[in-house]
């Protein structure tokens, strides 16, 4: 969504300025970053998993945004500074157009070869996209073999990418799946209806333009609106919309963890 968002603003756009703020924001000199990406036109974007890839033809930037990052449209040039990690402005046709890749304290903007991009430590580690043609139920019943919990499982970005805390609780309810239970337990049924799941609410939320709770603005400065069709997360203690237990809320996987203990029972 993000990198489609970018796309829109900026594909076939010559990069005139670029600068970062600190030099752990970027795996090049912070002077190379600029020389790099001045006078080159962004060919197009892409998304990997939590990762978006920006194609300059013969440099390819890998952005992780992580939790707290943002990319933001600006009215007008602004130099780096600690909002703002790093901003690129590109020719437009009346005025610049200029983003911010704001909030970067954990995340980054690498910048490789062509091809290179490929051995980053987490592009290289990546499952199968839930939109993909290799996220199958065949392929889901192979990694669901493991005796790991299929919560843990369905965040293990080597397992599926991009699957983030808030849509696998809404995916195992939408299957009627415990968060804990162990993956090897899943009968074929239970299988296909995650991956039937799966893909429905991913591509609501995408249809939504994601969830907001406090910081996600897409970049045009625009919240998400999937919030509003979230059956369980967040939901403690509320009545479960299908049967008006209580929702509990765990920790799975480190992670907090919604599921209604009647619609989702725990079956070793």
């Amino acid at each position: 969504m993000i990198s489609s968002d970018i796309a829109s603003l900026a594909k076939d756009r010559k990069v005139m300025r670029a600068a970062v703020f600190r030099p752990d924001v970027t795996n090049v000199p912070m002077k190379d970053f600029t020389s790099r990406l001045v006078g080159r036109a962004l060919r197009g974007t892409s998304r990997r998993g939590k990762i978006i890839v920006l194609d300059f033809g013969d440099v390819v930037g890998v952005v992780h945004l992580v939790i707290s990052g943002r990319v933001s449209h600006l009215e007008e040039w602004t130099p780096p500074d600690r909002m703002n990690t790093a901003v690129l402005e590109f020719e437009g046709e009346t005025e610049p157009v200029v983003l911010s890749f704001s909030k970067l304290w954990l995340g980054y903007f690498d910048l490789y070869e062509p091809g290179e991009e490929d051995g980053h430590p987490l592009l290289s580690r990546l499952g199968p996209d839930p939109f993909s043609e290799d996220f199958t139920v065949g392929y889901l019943t192979e990694v669901f073999r493991r005796k790991a919990s299929v919560k843990g499982l369905l965040l293990d970005q080597s397992v599926v990418a991009g699957i983030g805390n808030i849509y696998v609780d809404e995916i195992l309810f939408a299957a009627g799946v415990h968060p804990t239970r162990k993956a090897s337990t899943l009968n074929s049924g239970e299988i296909e209806g995650i991956y039937i799941a799966t893909r429905r609410i991913l591509a609501r939320a995408i249809e939504l333009r994601g969830t907001t709770f406090d910081s996600y603005h897409d970049a045009f400065g625009e919240t998400g609106q999937y919030q509003n069709e979230l059956r369980v997360f967040t939901r403690e203690g509320e009545p479960c919309p299908e049967c008006g237990t209580a929702i509990v809320k765990s920790r799975v996987a480190g992670r907090g963890t919604h599921a209604c203990p009647i619609c989702q029972p725990l079956q070793e």
